[in-house]
Parts: C-alpha cells; structure tokens; sequence
C-alpha cells in the first residue's frame, strides 16, 4: 500500500468516527474531555504508530494539544497477520485486515470514551495505562 492510500484509509475511518482532522492530528471534543489521535511514522520502516492522548480540559488549557500533552496516553495494538504489534508497516499489511484493526481500536478507546468518567473506568479496567498517566491526572481522578 502507498503512502497516500494508507493515509487516505485512516481519514476516511477516523473522521466517519467522529474525530476532526487538523493538520496531523484527530480530534474528538467533548464537554470536559478531547481525545487527539496523532499518527507517528517510524524512523527505521515504512510503519506508521497510532498515538492516542486523553485531555482533560480543566487540567491542559490548549485549544489544539498534540497526543504527547495527553493526561493519559496510549498507543494502538494491532492483531495483524496473528502477531499482536503497535506499528502497522503500510508495506505489508493487508488493507482489509488493518481497516477492521483500526476500527475496532477506535470503538474500544475513541467511541465510548465521551467523559472523564468513562476515561476513569477506562483506566479501572486495564491498569496497565496507569504507567501513562501523569501523577496530576491521577491525584484529579483520585485513582493510584
């Protein structure tokens, strides 16, 4: 797949999700709560890494935030050709098989994360995404 293709596929996805794209970054605002999904090429391949940064607005006073000022940060996995990875190389990957990938991560950790909430029970539910958030965001939605 080609660069403009393999871009051409996630704007087409992410925005009929509901995200809003700005320069080289997706968007999704809610009242107290804006998802950025920012696409991360690789030094080393052809890969591309989904980054993902949760802004809790009472917390970062940014009109347009990078995912990196996220108060909570992940990155996408992605079951591809039966290996779990967080970089999709557009070289390889089979286009059917990344579009399902892509939209199930946007229906696990973009769709339903419309509050800080649903961003809390997020973090209850898989711990592991304790290790990206900051000791601020942790001490406002009194978890640790």
């Amino acid at each position: 797949m080609e660069t403009t293709e393999f871009k051409k596929i996630v704007d087409e996805i992410v925005v009929s999700n509901g995200l809003i794209k700005r320069r080289n970054s997706y968007y999704l605002e809610g009242k107290d709560l804006m998802i950025v999904l920012g696409l991360q090429k690789s030094s080393y391949s052809s890969g591309f890494y989904f980054n993902l940064g949760y802004i809790i607005k009472v917390l970062i006073d940014k009109q347009y935030p990078n995912h990196t000022d996220g108060n909570v940060r992940l990155r996408f996995d992605f079951e591809l050709d039966g290996k779990t990875t967080d970089i999709v190389d557009m070289q390889d990957v089979l286009k059917d098989q990344f579009i399902s990938e892509l939209v199930k991560n946007i229906k696990h950790y973009v769709s339903p994360i419309t509050s800080i909430e649903a961003l809390k029970n997020l973090i209850l539910e898989e711990p592991v995404l304790l290790y990206q958030t900051t000791l601020t965001t942790k001490q406002f939605l009194k978890i640790e």
